[in-house]
């Protein structure tokens, strides 16, 4: 389901909700900004590493985790592209590696 240039996934059984102003109508998958797709935050903590094309794990008593949570990037090799940052196995936001940096998407109001 899309309003304007997000989507959003809703349960299968969900009935109408034409007229109703509605806030989130199922859980946020992401937005098309010109023409390429930006997984959202909500999807990060709600997918699974075994459904991510992507995965980056990093150790939740390591440095590489406190520098991701306060918005650092941080160096790293693979394919380009998004990756699920994972933390001790579970879904904690979005990098982004172009080149050898992995770039943060974690959301700055959320960062420490």
């Amino acid at each position: 389901m899309g309003f304007g240039d997000n989507l959003y996934l809703a349960p299968a059984d969900m009935p109408s909700l034409k007229g109703l102003k509605v806030l989130r109508s199922g859980l946020h998958l992401g937005e098309l900004k010109k023409n390429r797709f930006e997984p959202s935050h909500a999807l990060a903590l709600a997918l699974r590493p075994a459904c991510a094309a992507h995965v980056w794990n990093l150790d939740s008593s390591g440095a590489e985790i406190a520098g991701y949570l306060r918005g650092q990037t941080f160096p790293a090799e693979g394919e380009k592209g998004w990756y699920l940052i994972c933390v001790d196995g579970f879904g904690t936001g979005w990098g982004k590696l172009a080149g050898a940096v992995m770039k943060n998407h974690y959301p700055r109001g959320l960062r420490r």
